[in-house]
């Protein structure tokens, strides 16, 4: 993480002269702890699963040295050089960061699956331009993006965070300059402080409501940089406190930080008012070394192996993560002694980095005028957005499959066709053609995500929308209720209620089933209240809508059994009952319903990964058909079926896995999965007929066509 200028400390062995700077050796520690703490944790250390903390301390001394840097500058000349400023931002930062972001992309190429590089792309151009940390964000909720893997610049989004501030902050300080000159720092540290307040208030209701997305976006974590920042605004202050408090409080920081890396982990609601504890044990030991302070930790953080090491943490930090997604891709059982021993060798690059790109970069004379090291800093970014370019432009040249006409990929269809009798669809080696290609597979959903992504309620809100396709002149209503299982179908439904003349409408939300169960957030840290309140909300709404058919479905087949807290273990039974009670009371009311038995589920997600792949062996990408039903939800649905006597069944596994024991990736020239456990638009719309038959047989045939 980028940290420079630095306040001075008045004793000689605790700091150091350093390209006409002085550095305070005892940041240089901290620096190691953090970048430590972090490397450790990627590692999988589990005694370390609280080393992401790393970042946070990080945000915390950068916040402190900017700060100081731009106060000084103020104190002196009564403005700041906005220019100058983010020409020495650029120096120091984009050489590595560019250097970095073209090896992850050659990561990307030569190791991970084809299908990754658009995504990695457009994070490639995103790190580049300084805000990954809200794609990575807007992904963190993205339902549909749940197969995505680890991104080799996922990393960056801290990078991003920074940059963010580095843009925002000197701008601030200038325009108080202006404003209070004269009572500059008072002003700076009453605005500091507001924004310091608000970021962390916004971050903890974030955190509790959207973890996902508090995680990665600027505005939950700018109140970190802001810590560091009110320190540096009132560090002559704290300089006069007693040298014992000092003292002690840089040991109380360490033993701050050593506890959340220790007791934190993955489980662990972040950032929040959780961040407290490693920020505030930053801001502690940075407080402690602002003076000579006897008894601190200063002499310790000041060893050699510590200081030198911090002086390497920026590009430490940088190429450890690409090297470890590489490393784990070729290897996908690597054990920890070998990821630890990668985290100790990225110091090699680090090194290399640091020695011949950044340091004469950043020091050289060539750079110096102010004009030039802009000119760099922006060529550096578009260089790393072409980068990430190119790297979508390459998604075609691994393959030699071509994309099907819709004449040439009949899909389920074909599954009629009596010349296909007797053919053992997961056997099929290879295909000439396939619609959708395996790089297209996560677009091919329903139109509904892009054109009214509203339909289908996102996590945390928990009223529903009612969306209608179909007829919608017409009078018959057909509901169809539950998570994106149920929306998988949407398109071949309403096309049904177009040509039959019924109104399809939709009370769909992310990975919320219809049942009156409890759920929990996949962390563990609380119960779904939302999931369940939109529930109950969508049951009155089918009630009141009285439709003449009620269809449900969802993929998740356990529940929290009843007075169980969301740390408790999930039960079937629970989730059987939760349906259970809703199907009935719809039955119940005189509306008929119906269940479409969820998809069975791959072992592996990414089942169209595995077709790039492996694209001259199809049948490496078949999977077990019990093994595939028993992960679905549909055992649950089956259970809770029987319970309500009244609620048929839609079963359309036998066209999903034709074949007696295995699950084939593609059928009639048709790419069956999409993201996840999802079926491909184009496998849904072949099944058509299919489907149109098994709804007839479940309604007596006043839906669909038997």
């Amino acid at each position: 993480m980028p940290v420079v200028a630095q306040h001075r400390s008045d004793d000689s062995t605790l700091t150091k002269p350093d390209h006409g700077r002085t550095l305070r050796l005892d940041i240089e520690g901290m620096r190691t702890i953090a970048v430590g703490s972090v490397l450790v944790a990627h590692a999988g250390v589990s005694w370390f699963a609280g080393g992401f903390v790393g970042v946070d301390v990080f945000f915390v001394l950068s916040g402190f040295l900017i700060t100081g840097l731009l106060a000084r500058e103020v104190s002196r000349t009564g403005r700041v050089r906005i220019a100058n400023f983010w020409a020495r931002r650029m120096k120091r930062l984009l050489p590595a960061s560019a250097t970095v972001l073209l090896f992850s992309a050659i990561v990307t190429y030569v190791y991970l699956p084809i299908t990754q590089r658009e995504d990695f792309g457009g994070d490639i151009k995103a790190a580049a331009l300084y805000v990954v940390n809200w794609r990575l964000a807007a992904r963190g909720v993205d339902y549909l993006a749940e197969d995505i893997g680890q991104s080799p610049v996922q990393h960056y989004w801290s990078l991003a965070v920074e940059e963010q501030f580095y843009l925002v902050w000197p701008l601030l300080m200038l325009a108080i300059g202006v404003i209070a000159a004269k009572r500059w720092k008072l002003g700076a540290f009453v605005a500091l402080g507001g924004i310091t307040v608000a970021s962390f208030v916004w971050s903890v209701m974030q955190t509790e409501s959207s973890p996902a997305t508090a995680y990665f976006v600027s505005t939950t974590r700018v109140w970190e940089l802001g810590l560091g920042a009110l320190l540096a605004l009132s560090a002559a202050r704290v300089a006069r406190l007693p040298s014992v408090l000092l003292a002690a409080g840089g040991w109380l920081g360490i033993a701050l930080i050593a506890y959340a890396v220790l007791f934190f982990d993955d489980n662990t609601t972040w950032p929040g008012a959780n961040a407290l504890v490693p920020t505030v044990g930053a801001a502690l030991m940075i407080a402690s070394g602002i003076t000579r302070t006897p008894g601190s930790p200063q002499r310790l953080l000041s060893l050699p192996p510590m200081v030198w090491i911090g002086g390497l943490s920026y590009s430490i930090y940088l190429w450890h993560w690409p090297i470890l997604v590489a490393a784990q891709a070729e290897y996908p059982d690597l054990r920890v002694r070998w990821t630890v021993l990668l985290m100790i060798l990225s110091i090699i690059p680090a090194w290399l980095c640091h020695r011949y790109i950044e340091n004469p970069v950043r020091f050289g004379t060539f750079f110096k005028p102010t004009g030039r090291a802009l000119a760099m800093g922006t060529t550096l970014t578009a260089l790393g957005v072409c980068t990430g370019l190119l790297l979508n432009a390459s998604v075609g040249l691994n393959s030699d499959v071509k994309e099907a006409s819709v004449k040439g990929s009949p899909g389920a269809a074909a599954l009629l066709d009596p010349a296909n009798k007797g053919v053992v669809w997961s056997d099929i080696k290879s295909v000439e053609s396939m619609r959708p290609l395996p790089v297209d597979a996560p677009k091919d959903r329903p139109p509904l995500y892009d054109k009214q992504p509203g339909c289908q309620v996102a996590p945390g809100d928990p009223k529903p929308k009612l969306c209608e396709f179909g007829d919608t002149s017409s009078d018959r209503v057909v509901v169809i209720v539950g998570d994106s299982k149920i929306v998988q179908w949407e398109t071949a439904l309403s096309d049904l209620g177009k040509r039959e003349g019924w109104k399809l409408v939709q009370i769909t939300k992310s990975a919320c089933p219809f049942t009156d169960a409890s759920l929990r957030t996949g962390n563990r840290q609380k119960v779904w209240t939302d999931c369940r309140q939109w529930g109950q909300q969508a049951l009155k709404d089918i009630l009141d809508l009285h439709p003449e058919l009620v269809i449900a479905s969802h993929r998740k087949g356990t529940a929290l059994p009843a007075g169980k807290t969301a740390q408790g273990d999930l039960d079937q039974a629970a989730m059987v009952k939760g349906m259970a009670s809703y199907w009935r009371t719809i039955t119940d009311a005189g509306i008929p319903m119906a269940v479409l038995l969820d998809n069975p589920e791959p072992k592996t997600e990414g089942v169209y990964e595995c077709v790039a792949q492996h694209e001259k062996d199809l049948s490496a990408c078949a999977f077990d058909k019990s093994d595939a039903e028993r992960r679905s939800g549909a055992a649950a649905q089956l259970k809770a079926a029987a319970e309500v006597p009244a609620v048929k069944i839609i079963d359309m596994s036998n066209v999903i896995c034709p074949d007696a024991d295995r699950c084939a990736p593609v059928i009639g020239n048709v790419l069956v999965y999409r993201q996840g456990t999802h079926l491909t638009r184009t496998f849904v719309d072949s099944a058509e007929p299919q489907l149109a038959a098994a709804l007839a047989k479940a309604t007596d045939g006043r839906f669909g066509k038997g």
